[in-house]
């Protein structure tokens, strides 16, 4: 699937979560047509308030042109906020498990992520982020995921987990008036089928969608897949 051949001034911008990397989004940017993809790297996370937004003038600021943003939890966010300040060059926007109200329980898990005694076990985590078949599967995301774990800077995590606490876009998304994709899974706790539900309904003419088996990385184990959903939001624009 190349992505330059019917938009040749448009690329991808694909943004991923917390505390993972842009390779996680490499299979997928593969599949959409690697020359046309954006996959930066936001695993540096600014201190301070409102780091969604700020990581997001960035980006809008350092690739010009027309943009189909993608986020992916934390990178949801994120593309949330390069959707409301270059609404003019987004054509389209995709969220995956991905919210825009707060979530408090992570206030706490950022401080234990902070202060390195409460860290979530890598282990632990993928339970959370994959299904029982998906971890005993042979997916490269579940190594990929396993290896950017471990070796994550509990000061970067820490400050995503704080900002996503308290992060509340829900008075502007609803002035967004390009074609916006909701993507939910199933089983994940923090960006819930019923918040992203409601997240979609403020979004004039937002398209939703629940995935019943997927846990919150589960749409990376099928890059293929993937790809095809994110091209079949961006053929609505």
């Amino acid at each position: 699937m190349n992505a330059t051949a019917d938009h040749p001034r448009r690329r991808w911008l694909l943004l991923h979560g917390t505390p993972l990397g842009p390779a996680v989004w490499a299979e997928t940017a593969r599949a959409l047509g690697q020359a046309a993809v954006l996959t930066p790297d936001c695993r540096t996370v600014p201190a301070g308030s409102d780091p969604q937004r700020r990581l997001a003038h960035d980006l809008a600021a350092r690739f010009d042109g027309d943009l189909d943003v993608v986020g992916h939890s934390f990178g949801g966010q994120v593309a949330l906020e390069v959707a409301l300040a270059a609404p003019e060059r987004v054509r389209s926007l995709t969220i995956l498990c991905s919210r825009d109200t707060p979530f408090p329980a992570f206030g706490a898990v950022a401080d234990a992520v902070a202060s390195g005694t409460g860290v979530p076990t890598v282990e632990a985590s993928l339970a959370r982020w994959f299904s029982a078949a998906e971890l005993a599967g042979d997916a490269n995301i579940v190594e990929l995921a396993r290896s950017e774990l471990r070796a994550a800077s509990f000061v970067d995590w820490s400050r995503a987990l704080a900002a996503i606490a308290v992060y509340d876009s829900s008075a502007v998304t609803p002035a967004l008036r390009i074609p916006v994709n909701v993507v939910a899974a199933g089983h994940d706790a923090v960006s819930t089928p019923d918040a992203m539900r409601e997240m979609a309904a403020r979004i004039p003419g937002a398209r939703f969608a629940v995935h019943e088996d997927w846990f919150h990385m589960s749409p990376f184990v099928d890059a293929g897949a993937l790809a095809r959903l994110l091209q079949s939001g961006r053929d609505r624009s």
